[in-house]
């Protein structure tokens, strides 16, 4: 049952690439997938010929050498980190430090009037 489930993952996400994608077929990798190999048939050891989806000849393909296989797997790396620079991630919410409310002095005059002045940080208003 666990290899069946495996087999089914292992097909889908190979279906999930509609581009052109490393395959691995008899031994090597090939340059298959999209919808111009769709379909292929080994003609040697490192060669295999492509068929579109109504089964024409679409050309030839050779194995990848290592360094096509490396270049291939940074290509991917480097389109997966632009992926995630773009995706969507919500701003922090910044908490502000609460004011304390100023406190108000009031002023006695010789007459009897009061002036209120209300100071906060290096501002001060007297009324």
């Amino acid at each position: 049952m666990k290899y069946q489930l495996i087999m089914v993952v292992a097909l889908l996400s190979g279906c999930a690439s509609d581009g052109p994608h490393p395959a691995f077929i008899s031994g090597n990798y090939y340059m298959g997938g999209g919808s111009d190999c769709v379909r292929y048939e080994v003609v040697s050891p490192t060669r295999i010929v492509c068929a579109n989806a109504k089964r024409e000849v679409t050309g030839y393909r050779d194995a990848m050498t290592p360094q096509q296989m490396q270049m291939y797997a940074m290509q991917q790396q480097a389109a997966q980190a632009q992926a995630v620079s773009y995706s969507y991630q919500p701003m922090p919410v910044v908490q502000y430090p609460q004011m304390q409310t100023p406190q108000v002095a009031p002023l006695t005059l010789g007459s009897g009037n009061q002036i209120r002045c209300i100071g906060t940080g290096i501002y001060t208003n007297c009324r």
